[in-house]
């Protein structure tokens, strides 16, 4: 079962039924009953496997059962973690009636005010998990948690980017110079990276759905400046995965919905989504891209000047980050890997394969397919890569991960250029010494890698 659908994880799979029958403790994480209920409904629901996963995720959250309803990411790009009901996150819904989720329900973020002369310094993480691709694929996502808000619980930040730990952490041992801001994880529940807008409710076999990403956006900048952030001396907005792509696309913007008072950076991580190919040199994500710009109305509230300096036909461009680089004016810091395990997977569509310090299983012809695109990634890159006066940075590695900045391990302890990332985020952040931007050699040969 778990080889023919991916959006099954082997590998935990396995584990739990390793655990379950020989009765040993659980590792933090590990959900055995969840397990027993999943393999129940897999039986019961074998014959319709979109109804499944989508009931699933609606009722429970696992660390990397199920990651993605629509666009599931593999074991190798799962960041999810365990939420942690006392963490001081607390559930916020939105009032407004545009800013809804796919389903209808309200939008919302978890807040957790700072403490003492850091309350005035905030962080925004803006949720990732993939997107939806059509219709029917909106319709599954909003019977799940990152389509609808009727299942999250009042408190605890969300665990999909990995929740209240690297730099969303609390912890001053983990994350000293962050983790007394005032923090928001804006919760992401449209489908399209906070960037859809369509006035009117689409149907889908008798079923309302709503592209209401950026009047969720625009409801929590609303709400948030409420709470406080008016008064705000910076704030860093940041995002994983979609949520990353999401800092991209819309990092200019809400610098000008905030008061002018506010020093604003961006810090997007694993995010710039390669327009590229598959291996075979057929289409891959690409036209997907180009369908959500197009039923979601994605092009009218993405980066204006990346939208103006395209034709018509080539405006959904903008809804990836590589076209939209250029234009943006905000400062930012980025990290992100070179051969990302998700886009090797997901765009690349490389054979199942692990390059070395993971599982090393890649042939020599895959291993050539993962360092061009890590040179296709570079190229990419280029307007930052090659910039000689920018104020913005980056931390480019070349491990196969997907998603840094929440991962304790990854935030504390990956090294690129003797640079770790927190540090290196620090120091960019602060004005340190350390260098800006740092990029890792080839893949495989960081032993620094998580």
């Amino acid at each position: 079962i778990a080889t023919r659908r991916s959006t099954i994880c082997p590998r935990d799979f396995i584990l739990y039924l390793i655990f379950i029958s020989s009765s040993l403790p659980l590792p933090d994480g590990f959900c055995a009953r969840k397990t027993i209920i999943t393999l129940i409904l897999l039986v019961g629901m074998r014959d319709n496997m979109a109804k499944f996963r989508a009931s699933f995720l609606a009722l429970f959250s696992c660390a990397c059962v199920i990651t993605d309803a629509v666009q599931p990411m593999n074991c190798r790009g799962c960041t999810s973690q365990a939420r942690d009901p006392n963490d001081g996150f607390k559930l916020m819904l939105l009032s407004s009636s545009e800013a809804v989720c796919l389903d209808g329900s309200p939008g919302g973020f978890y807040y957790r005010p700072g403490i003492g002369a850091d309350a005035s310094k905030w962080i925004i993480e803006l949720e990732g998990g993939g997107w939806c691709v059509s219709t029917e694929d909106c319709y599954d996502r909003s019977l799940t948690a990152i389509g609808s808000s009727k299942s999250w619980p009042p408190s605890g930040c969300p665990g999909m980017d990995g929740g209240s730990n690297g730099m969303l952490s609390g912890d001053c041992t983990i994350n000293p110079v962050f983790c007394n801001y005032s923090k928001l994880h804006f919760n992401y529940c449209d489908g399209a990276s906070f960037a859809g807008y369509v006035e009117q409710p689409v149907n889908f076999n008798g079923h309302q759905l709503y592209y209401r990403g950026r009047a969720i956006l625009d409801a929590s900048l609303d709400a948030a400046l409420a709470l406080g952030m008016s008064d705000a001396s910076h704030l860093i907005l940041k995002g994983c995965s979609a949520g990353g792509l999401a800092v991209f696309l819309h990092l200019d913007y809400v610098r000008s919905r905030l008061p002018a008072s506010i020093d604003v950076v961006g810090a997007p991580d694993a995010g710039f989504f390669l327009d590229h190919a598959a291996w075979d040199g057929q289409p891959s994500m690409t036209p997907v891209y180009a369908s959500i710009a197009q039923f979601q109305n994605v092009t009218a509230n993405v980066n204006a000047k990346c939208v103006a300096s395209y034709a018509p036909a080539d405006q959904w461009k903008c809804f990836m980050a590589q076209y939209t680089l250029p234009f943006i004016t905000t400062k930012f810091f980025m990290t992100q890997d070179l051969a990302d395990s998700w886009q090797v997977s997901e765009i690349l569509k490389l054979p199942q394969c692990t390059p070395p310090r993971v599982t090393p299983s890649c042939n020599a012809t895959q291993m050539q397919a993962i360092f061009d695109y890590r040179g296709a990634m570079l190229q990419a890159l280029s307007p930052l890569v090659n910039a000689t006066d920018s104020a913005n940075g980056g931390f480019l590695s070349s491990c196969f991960q997907h998603c840094h900045q929440n991962i304790n391990a990854i935030w504390t302890s990956e090294i690129v250029a003797n640079q770790s990332e927190s540090a290196s985020v620090v120091s960019w952040y602060t004005g340190g010494p350390l260098a800006k931007l740092v990029i890792d050699g080839t893949v495989g040969d960081n032993r620094f890698c998580q």
